[in-house]
């Protein structure tokens, strides 16, 4: 069954560019990936530090393949102390 994810990143104020660098940077690989329907970079308008990555996938096997990719594990390291929070919302699709 398809499902969404929802992930919202809030970068420190100094670290804006490099996290949505890095964001940005993981769009064509995870595009790529088996499984991925939608991945689309947003910035929040009330908050630029705001980060928001809507993801449409086929099921969640493929997510879960997302999250073990390498692309994902050096996302992870160069962000890791650049942000003050992230939220991951993990949705199944009804209608």
């Amino acid at each position: 069954m398809p499902l969404s994810n929802i992930a919202t990143i809030v970068a420190h104020p100094e670290h804006r560019e490099t996290v949505t660098q890095a964001l940005t940077a993981m769009l064509a690989p995870t595009r790529a990936e088996a499984g991925c329907q939608q991945y689309d970079l947003h910035v929040d308008q009330s908050d630029p530090n705001r980060l928001v990555m809507i993801e449409r996938w086929t099921d969640d096997a493929a997510l879960d393949a997302h999250i073990a990719t390498p692309h994902m594990a050096q996302l992870k390291a160069v962000i890791a102390d650049k942000t003050s929070g992230i939220d991951i919302q993990r949705l199944t699709y009804l209608a």
